[in-house]
C-alpha cells in the first residue's frame, strides 16, 4: 500500500474511533446511568410488588430486562401515577418521592430504565428509555384497570421521557413535570457557553420543546427556583410553550432532587387537584 493511501486510511480510521467516543460520551454524559441500589419500600413497611419487563433492541441499546416497582394503593379506583426518574437516579434513590405520591392517594409504578439499577446493565439511549418507558405503560394500563385517573410523573431527563410518551399513551388523564428543560442542548449550552454549536452536535436530544404543543391533556409544571441542575428559567420556557391546559408550581427555594419536599403541601394539593382528590 502506498504511503499517502496508509495516511488517509489511518486518518479515516481516526476520524470514525473519535465520531463512535463522541457517541458513546453523549450517552454516557446526558443519560448518565446510575446502578445505586439500596433501600426498596418494603423497608418503610409499604407492600409492594416487582416486575421484569423484556425490552427490545433499539437505538444502539441492546435488548434487556427492565425493572418494576408495583406500589398498589389500598383502593383499586385510588388514582395511579407511572413515575419516570431522571439520569444519575434509580428506583432506590427516587424512592422517598415515590412514597409521597402513595401517602398523597396514589398508587404508583416505577421503573428502571436500562442501564439503571437493577435492570439489564446496558448503555442506553434517547431511543430506549423512550421504548422502556412505552413498555411500562402498556403494563400500567394492565395493572390499573379500574384507576379513577392515570398520570405521568417525570423528574429531570424523566420529564423528556413522560413528554414523549405522553404523546403516545391511550387513557392517558394528565402529565406533570418536576425538573423540566426544554432539551438536552439548551441544558448544556445553560452550564457552558451559549455559542457552542451543540444543537448540531448533540444526537442525544431530548427535544421537549418541540414536542410540548402536540399534548392536550392537562398539565402540571414544577420547578424549584434554586434547582441547582435545571435552571428554572429553562422550564419556564416549556411552561410557555405548552398549548394544553396547564398549572405551573413554582417553589421558592428547594433544590432538584427534592423540590417536592421544599413545599410538601402545596406539592400535595396539586397532584391531587389534577387527580380529582382536592
Amino acid at each position: 500500500m502506498k504511503p499517502t493511501y496508509r495516511k488517509m486510511l489511518y486518518g479515516a480510521a481516526l476520524l470514525a474511533l473519535i465520531w463512535i467516543g463522541w457517541q458513546v460520551a453523549q450517552r454516557l454524559v446526558i443519560l448518565h446511568p446510575s446502578r445505586q441500589v439500596s433501600v426498596n419500600p418494603k423497608d418503610f413497611g409499604v407492600p409492594y410488588a416487582e416486575e421484569w419487563l423484556d425490552a427490545p433492541a433499539g437505538g444502539g441499546t441492546r435488548a434487556g430486562r427492565v425493572h418494576v416497582w408495583w406500589l398498589p394503593a389500598d383502593k383499586p379506583k385510588a388514582p395511579a401515577v407511572l413515575y419516570l426518574h431522571g439520569n444519575e437516579s434509580t428506583l432506590s434513590t427516587d424512592i422517598g418521592l415515590m412514597l409521597s405520591l402513595r401517602r398523597a392517594g396514589f398508587a404508583v409504578m416505577a421503573i428502571d430504565y436500562r442501564g439503571y439499577g437493577e435492570s439489564a446493565l446496558r448503555l442506553p439511549s434517547e431511543t430506549s428509555v423512550y421504548t422502556d418507558a412505552r413498555l411500562a405503560w402498556t403494563r400500567f394500563l394492565e395493572l390499573t384497570p379500574q384507576a379513577s385517573k392515570r398520570l405521568l410523573y417525570g423528574h429531570s431527563m424523566g420529564s423528556a421521557v413522560a413528554i414523549d410518551l405522553a404523546r403516545h399513551a391511550p387513557r392517558l388523564d394528565g402529565l406533570v413535570v418536576d425538573g423540566a428543560f426544554t432539551s438536552a442542548a439548551d441544558v448544556g449550552l445553560a452550564w457552558t457557553a451559549d455559542w457552542l454549536p451543540l444543537p448540531k452536535l448533540l444526537r442525544q436530544k431530548f427535544l421537549s420543546k418541540e414536542k410540548i404543543e402536540d399534548l392536550k391533556m392537562p398539565q402540571l409544571f414544577i420547578h424549584c427556583t434554586d434547582d441547582e441542575v435545571i435552571p428554572v428559567e429553562l422550564g419556564q420556557r416549556l411552561y410557555g410553550l405548552s398549548a394544553g391546559p396547564k398549572q405551573q408550581l413554582l417553589i421558592e427555594g428547594g433544590d432538584h432532587d427534592h423540590c417536592y419536599q421544599a413545599a410538601p403541601e402545596r406539592w400535595r394539593h396539586a397532584l391531587r387537584h389534577m387527580a380529582g382528590l382536592a
